[in-house]
């Protein structure tokens, strides 16, 4: 766009393009517990937003960790053993999710965040691990 005889170009975003790159530049084990941590962002997100009676912020936020959760049942591999497991933890949260978002109350979410910190805080001990193995760090 021009305007007065100046060309007002969009400046990137260096936080933004730094993120998009690491998120595309990770490896499985890494993003697993991005999704993870992302997880546990919108479940409190969405507490807090219940209790504010924000309820479309709720919404979204609680969409947003449902969309996680489903790309995380989506992304295992059921030929073994332990996806089994997984699958049924992760439709158990789907659930929580769907129904504190439908009934607005956060009692369900309160009770499926421990859950979330586990599963992320074991991904990142065997991300550890894997590092260890790989690049003997």
């Amino acid at each position: 766009m021009i305007d007065g005889g100046m060309s007002k170009l969009a400046i990137p975003n260096p936080y933004k393009s730094y993120k998009e790159n690491s998120i595309k530049t990770v490896g499985p084990e890494e993003l697993v517990v991005l999704m993870y941590k992302g997880l546990e962002k919108y479940i409190k997100q969405g507490r807090m937003f219940i209790n504010e009676k924000d309820y479309g912020k709720a919404n979204e936020a609680l969409l947003k960790a449902q969309d996680i959760v489903s790309e995380l049942m989506l992304s295992l591999d059921m030929e073994i053993d332990m996806s089994d497991q997984l699958y049924n933890l992760y439709d158990f949260l789907l659930v929580c999710l769907r129904e504190a978002n439908i009934n607005k109350e956060d009692t369900s979410l309160k009770d499926v965040l421990p859950i979330v910190t586990g599963l992320r805080e074991a991904w990142e001990g065997a991300l550890v691990n894997i590092r260890q193995i790989k690049y003997g760090k």
